[in-house]
């Protein structure tokens, strides 16, 4: 991530970090607004003498009141960007993130900052936050936040700039969120988490991303169920069902070469298998290939398949507190 250097455009405070001696220059109402710790602190240190600048006297008209924070430069004045910005303007999630969609390009997650703001706004941070903080970043500043007890609207640009990093980071992102207690941020974690089989994670890497038995049980329940779901989906799939459609040359060779990779695909499905990807592979045989009508009847049925596959849950959200008693059946059968 780039750099990032606050500015204040119209400050009338001063706040110097002890650890390094630097001084931020900003601006008291955004800072009252964004933090309820800040709020009462400014309520006491009207009187107290400013912070002297490098190459300036303490009495210098000049000088705004001040107060020294414990805190490193480097997150504090990142922090300080973020409580001095618009929270209603910070990037958003796409639909494709939302719903749960694939890691997004290079692109969709610059890290890179966004330009500045309108000098004649009433908004007093001259550099926009980037517009993805990266997980090393996120952490203390949602420390901070915990600390400074910072307002709805800021927290929540945090929770969203954690929500967009799952894609690259859903063990991270899920574990933190767990930690956080932010069920629909880890929900959305869970949906990049269904590729690796619960039972290869190290005990090692267990105690160090599960912060509960609950966590990792969540993930194993979401594995196992969305693996049912699909073969159910799979295996009451036909090609040409109640014989529309079906061919009258190649319809029982096409209805035959259909079950068996059905089957096949049915006997090697998980959690993250392309279901649908699968089954087309059946369009380059020469049965269907050649023939129109076994062609759209096989289109046809690839077509309903997506649209059952779409359906069954792929994050936790989506899971059924209570199931059925034929999924509690099928969910030990499978094992």
């Amino acid at each position: 991530m780039a750099p990032f250097s606050f500015q204040c455009s119209n400050p009338d405070f001063t706040i110097r970090t002890v650890p390094d001696g630097t001084n931020y220059q900003v601006n008291k109402s955004k800072m009252a607004e964004g933090s309820s710790v800040f709020r009462d602190m400014f309520g006491t240190c009207d009187e107290l003498p400013p912070v002297p600048e490098k190459g300036s006297d303490v009495g210098s008209d000049s000088q705004s009141p001040s107060m020294e924070i414990h805190e490193g430069s480097e997150i504090f004045g990142l922090f300080l960007g973020l409580l001095h910005s618009d929270p209603t303007q910070a990037p958003k999630e796409t639909e494709t993130q939302k719903n749960g969609g694939v890691a997004a390009t290079s692109d969709d997650w610059d890290t890179r900052t966004q330009g500045t703001v309108d000098s004649t706004s009433t908004e007093v941070a001259t550099q926009s936050l980037p517009s993805l903080m990266p997980l090393p970043i996120l952490r203390p500043l949602l420390d901070l936040a915990d600390k400074y007890d910072i307002s709805a609207p800021y927290l929540a640009v945090l929770h969203d700039h954690l929500k967009r990093n799952a894609p690259e980071s859903p063990l991270e992102v899920y574990s933190l969120a767990t930690q956080l207690e932010l069920p629909s941020i880890a929900s959305a974690a869970s949906a990049f988490l269904l590729s690796r089989p619960m039972a290869t994670y190290t005990s090692e890497e267990v105690e160090r991303y599960f912060p509960t038995i609950r966590s990792y049980h969540l993930l194993v329940r979401l594995q196992a169920y969305r693996k049912m779901k699909l073969r159910d989906v799979l295996s009451k799939e036909f090609l040409f069902p109640h014989g529309y459609g079906k061919c009258s040359k190649h319809g029982d060779e096409a209805s035959k070469l259909w079950q068996e990779h059905r089957d096949d695909v049915c006997n090697r499905i998980t959690p993250s298998i392309d279901v649908v990807g699968e089954m087309a592979e059946l369009l380059k045989t020469p049965t269907f290939h050649k023939c129109d009508t076994c062609g759209k009847g096989l289109s046809a049925a690839i077509d309903m398949l997506q649209y059952k596959v779409n359906k069954v849950p792929w994050s936790l959200e989506r899971v059924p507190e209570k199931l059925s008693e034929w999924e509690e059946r099928a969910m030990k059968r499978q094992g």
